[in-house]
């Protein structure tokens, strides 16, 4: 219920209607002179006036117009709106940038100021300012913005922070940019975004503190204020209740449209918010059935039948994993390579099941040491619970990559092993834990008085070879390598797989490596799986991919491999682009860049084609590569 009621206040329907009312809002607070309305102060009816043809949201006990002093009502909220929320922002975005961009003395003077500002509540230092100066609108409106202003400072100064060591402003700075025009030029304008969003929030804070200001009495007199409507209309609910009704509820419309607006635009200028807004629907998980466990060694250590994944992007699905079938037997090693966007990461988390909020496993049945984990793309569960819950970690890990994102900061990696230790061990003595995370360290040679030392004390190999023993903790069967090496040198990216292919011979680990290195799959995998535009176009043993390829893809991957040894030859790049993976071509995928593809290949899928043991590609013409 919570998630369905989320989902309707995010969706662009409540968007769209909250615009509505704000603009409808500024329509008749510009145009409240000109309309023809009756004098909100003037006593011109019955008092207590029901709703009519005459007063359409009656009178109330003075006989004054509620729907006149409703319309004038708007006027001085958005007013104060604007005007506060403007005054804050701008006070914010000032003060929290020098604090940011000069820190030290600076910025230790203006984050105190900021510290006291917001440990007084707000409300009671704006009764504070209106008592000492008057409840004129104008003090009114520069008392909100002068207690709300630490708020967007705060941001700022944090925006700040993450922005000045960025390369381009450092770049600016080299150039002979001054201080300020660093700031105005590169720093404010990539960091204002999430004062913006705060902005329309502010200004719905606003609206509330001069209502509640009003319905105190503290109020300008001299306005019409909904706060004031309401505390009039309050004392007769009786004898009138839309004296009181009518103004509250402008209020709640007003505020709501503003605050959901600031959620709209807060995801409208975050791509990463915008794209994860969908959420795919998840289907009904199926209870596991007597013969979805197999005992023994005989069943494989991970077979995939079929396995489709779509992510929801822009209400169209695009289907990152489509049909992809292949099996690994226990101790196996496999290679799944293929340029970026193919579908490679996506592979490996549908395996795992730890997908996208957006994503959604539409079909294909898969098992994991014996176990069935996914039946016809839905859930297995086994009393209640994921049945794949229970075996990561423990059946299945994996090591993702770059470390640095993957590792909390705050945390020293002994602590992190720890804690993944006891996820599953709950029961352990600390004795327990602290042996078998000695043990891990030791297994990948990395000394034991690295273990107090937090990410970022560690070195790029170091905090990679972490995330090995994060994954070995457990003694898992199955080791999922996702890019374990990005962002190493060369030197470190060797030591790493080395140990990789160590550690998976010496405790017969099953191992899939998820890279886009073509060399470094030659040296650790048995076997290879080409993947393109969500499919898995080849898959041979590896010196069958490095030898005698039959796919063209393959074939123009090695074509595009450096080598060092051997006669030299000229790299052939792959022209075109990836195949749109929302709307793929009715045939190959890989036809409007194949150098030999005909009309079959444009109009009609190609078929999976047996050419060996445990090879075979998708592909109407499979063979060697014809010479130019």
């Amino acid at each position: 219920m919570s998630a369905l009621l989320l989902a309707a206040i995010r969706s662009r329907a409540a968007l769209g209607a909250s615009v509505a009312v704000i603009l409808l809002a500024a329509v008749l607070a510009v145009l409240a002179p000109y309309l023809p309305l009756a004098d909100p102060d003037a006593m011109i009816a019955v008092p207590y006036s029901p709703p009519g043809a005459e007063h359409w949201l009656g009178t109330d006990n003075f006989g004054r117009d509620i729907f006149a002093r409703i319309v004038w009502g708007t006027r001085l909220a958005l007013t104060v709106a604007i005007v506060s929320s403007a005054i804050a922002s701008l006070l914010g975005i000032v003060m929290g940038s020098i604090a940011g961009y000069f820190g030290g003395p600076v910025d230790a003077v203006l984050s105190r100021t900021f510290d006291v500002f917001l440990l007084i509540p707000s409300f009671f230092l704006v009764l504070l300012i209106v008592a000492l100066f008057g409840s004129h609108i104008g003090y009114t409106m520069v008392a909100i913005a002068l207690t709300t202003w630490p708020r967007s400072a705060r941001i700022m100064r944090a925006q700040v922070l993450s922005l000045k060591s960025r390369v381009y402003v450092q770049a600016a700075r080299a150039a002979g940019a001054s201080h300020t025009h660093t700031l105005v030029r590169h720093i404010v304008p990539n960091g204002i975004a999430p004062i913006v969003t705060d902005a329309t929030i502010l200004m719905g804070l606003a609206i509330l503190t001069e209502a509640g200001l009003s319905f105190l009495g503290l109020g300008d007199q001299n306005v019409v204020s909904w706060g004031r409507m309401i505390f009039e209309g309050q004392r007769q609910l009786r004898l009138a209740p839309w004296m009181s009704i009518f103004p509250g509820l402008s209020l709640l419309v007003l505020v709501a449209a503003f605050n959901l607006v600031g959620d709209g635009l807060n995801q409208a200028l975050s791509p990463q918010l915008r794209r994860l807004a969908a959420r795919a629907t998840p289907r009904k998980p199926v209870a596991a059935e007597p013969g979805d466990s197999v005992t023994g060694t005989d069943a494989p250590m991970l077979e995939a039948r079929g396995l489709t994944l779509a992510y929801a992007l822009d209400g169209k699905m695009l289907r990152a994993v489509d049909g992809v079938s292949f099996s690994l037997p226990r101790g196996g090693s496999l290679g799944i390579v293929g340029e970026s966007g193919c579908g490679k990461s996506s592979l490996g988390a549908a395996l795992l099941q730890v997908m996208a909020p957006n994503a959604t496993l539409e079909s294909g049945d898969v098992s994991i040491d014996g176990r069935t984990v996914l039946r016809d793309g839905r859930v297995v569960q086994a009393n209640g619970r994921d049945v794949i819950a229970d075996m990561r970690w423990t059946s299945v890990s994996i090591i993702f990559q770059s470390a640095m994102n993957a590792l909390n900061p705050v945390m020293t990696v002994g602590r992190q092993l720890a804690e993944a230790y006891r996820l599953h061990k709950p029961a352990a003595t600390q004795a327990q834990v602290d042996g078998r995370i000695a043990e891990v360290f030791d297994l990948i040679g990395i000394p034991r008085s690295r273990l107090p030392a937090y990410p970022h004390e560690l070195s790029g190999g170091m905090r990679q070879r972490v995330m090995i023993a994060l994954s070995l903790l457990h003694s898992p069967g199955l080791v999922i390598a996702d890019e374990p090496t990005t962002a190493l040198d060369v030197l470190v990216q060797d030591q790493i797989l080395g140990e990789i292919d160590d550690l998976r011979r010496r405790m017969r680990l099953s191992l899939i490596l998820i890279s886009h290195d073509m060399g470094a799959v030659a040296e650790t995998c048995e076997r290879v799986a080409v993947m393109y535009a969500g499919e898995i176009v080849e898959i041979a043993p590896t010196d069958v991919i490095f030898e005698g390829a039959s796919h063209p893809y393959t074939q123009a991957l090695l074509a595009a491999l450096p080598t060092v040894t051997g006669p030299r030859r000229e790299l052939v790049s792959i022209p075109g682009e990836t195949a749109s993976l929302v709307n793929p071509p009715a045939g190959c995928r890989f036809s409007p860049r194949c150098t030999r593809a005909q009309d079959v290949c444009r109009s009609t899928p190609p078929p999976r084609v047996a050419l060996g043991p445990a090879h075979d590609a998708l592909c109407h013409f499979p063979g060697p590569e014809r010479a130019s």
